[in-house]
This record gives C-alpha cells, sequence and structure tokens, in this order.
C-alpha cells in the first residue's frame, strides 16, 4: 500500500506577481485555505502518512508545516531557480529511499476522488488525466488501447488527445529509481526539464506509464489571478 506522497514545491510562481513575492505559490489561499494545506489534509485522509516536500524559493513556510503536521520532510533545492520540475523530484531522491508514492504539484486542488482512484488502481505506475477541464495552459495526453502513455503535447491539434494532465501520479520505486539514471546522465544538459516529459520519455522507451481518466475528479491547477478566480467559482464548491 502506497502511504507516501511527494509535492514538488520548488517554483517561483512569477506570474502571480506580488502575491509571491513573500510566499511561495502553494500558499496562495484558495477557498480560504492555501493550496498546499488542502493538499496535505487530502492526502492525510486518504492514508498517506508520510509528506515528502521539494522546496525552493520560501522554503521555510514549507518547513514550519512540519510544527503542524509530523508526517513531513522537506528537500531543499539549491539549484530551485536554474532547474524545473524534474530537477527537484530528482533532487527528492535520497529522502524518498525505497518508497512508492505518490506524485503532486503544489499549484492543483483537487477533491479526495483523485487520490482514492489512483490508490485503488493496479497499475503501480499510472498518471491521472480527466476530460479537458482548463482553461489555459493546458498539457495533453493521448494513451494506447492498452492504456500506456504514448504521447503528450501542449497543442491539442499535435496529438491524439484522450484528456488533460492533472498533476497527480503513482510511481513504483523501481520506476523513480529508473528514472532517476536516465536523468542523471541529461541533468547538467537539460536543467529546465519538466517531469511530465520525463514520464513520457520512460513510457515510450524503458517502463510503461499508465494513464488512469478519471470522469469523478474536480480539480485545478492554479497559475495566475484568472486561474485562482475561475477555480474559486467553478471547482472549491465541488471539493470534499
Amino acid at each position: 500500500m502506497v502511504t507516501t506522497a511527494v509535492i514538488l514545491a520548488a517554483g517561483l510562481g512569477t506570474r502571480f506577481g506580488k502575491r509571491t513575492e513573500k510566499i511561495p505559490k502553494g500558499f496562495i489561499p484558495v477557498g480560504g485555505k492555501p493550496m498546499v494545506i488542502r493538499s496535505i489534509e487530502t492526502l492525510l485522509s486518504c492514508g498517506i502518512t508520510r509528506l515528502i516536500i521539494g522546496t525552493g524559493f520560501g522554503k521555510e513556510a514549507y518547513e514550519a508545516l512540519g510544527d503542524r503536521y509530523p508526517g513531513i520532510e522537506c528537500e531543499f533545492s539549491p539549484r530551485y531557480a536554474e532547474t524545473n520540475s524534474m530537477y527537484t523530484l530528482f533532487n527528492c531522491r535520497k529522502v524518498i529511499g525505497n518508497d512508492d508514492f505518490l506524485l503532486l504539484e503544489s499549484d492543483i486542488i483537487y477533491n479526495k476522488t483523485a487520490i482514492t482512484e489512483l490508490l485503488e488502481d493496479p497499475h503501480p505506475d499510472i498518471m491521472l488525466i480527466t476530460p479537458v477541464t482548463k482553461f489555459q495552459d493546458q498539457y495533453y495526453v493521448a494513451h494506447d488501447a492498452d492504456g500506456r502513455l504514448v504521447n503528450c503535447s501542449t497543442d491539442r491539434t499535435a496529438i491524439d488527445a484522450q484528456g488533460e494532465l492533472v498533476g497527480i501520479h503513482k510511481l513504483s520505486s523501481a520506476f523513480y529509481k529508473r528514472m532517476c539514471r536516465d536523468y542523471a546522465a541529461k541533468a547538467d544538459a537539460s536543467p529546465k526539464l519538466g517531469y511530465e516529459y520525463e514520464l513520457l520519455h520512460m513510457s515510450q522507451a524503458l517502463i510503461p506509464m499508465y494513464v488512469l481518466n478519471s470522469t469523478g475528479t474536480h480539480w485545478y491547477e492554479i497559475d495566475d489571478e484568472q486561474d485562482l478566480n475561475y477555480a474559486e467559482k467553478n471547482i472549491v464548491p465541488y471539493l470534499d
């Protein structure tokens, strides 16, 4: 049973302007509660007992959460300003150890169904997608007849998209370790690589990553004020 979750939270959140000059994006309140707190409380309610947060800007705010939630461990990435999400995930490899885990982005809100469906799915390595939800910055996903991830793109017309990436995944220790070995060989050349592109490469060339297309998941990724306004009006009322 998976009882560990890894939250990627090293980003600068510059699209929020002055809002993120003093606090990291994950602490922006949505419906009266910071995004990261919503995520932590949902994960705990689903049986997650260990929470690893990959931090960068505003690391002290995440570290302080350990006083409120004893299961939290933070791993700081000193290169956060010059790297991207795959480097943050790679930087967490020692603290993750041999655990299977859920992988989440810090700037999403979601209902409990997103977690329970992933935990209940028999595949050890699986990506959560939904029918297209977001009106900007979408990341589209295509899979084959067996449910294996075969392509992804920010351009919906470039692939035969069956859904949109949510930003929540389940990864086995074996998959993650293979992923880290692959990325280690190109980390210096690709410091800005997004973890989703490494997942795609793994699925295409090394180990299958499966796709779960959920119609019961309510979620939203919040990158700026427009996203925040939309989420508060259209998503928050459906959250647990």
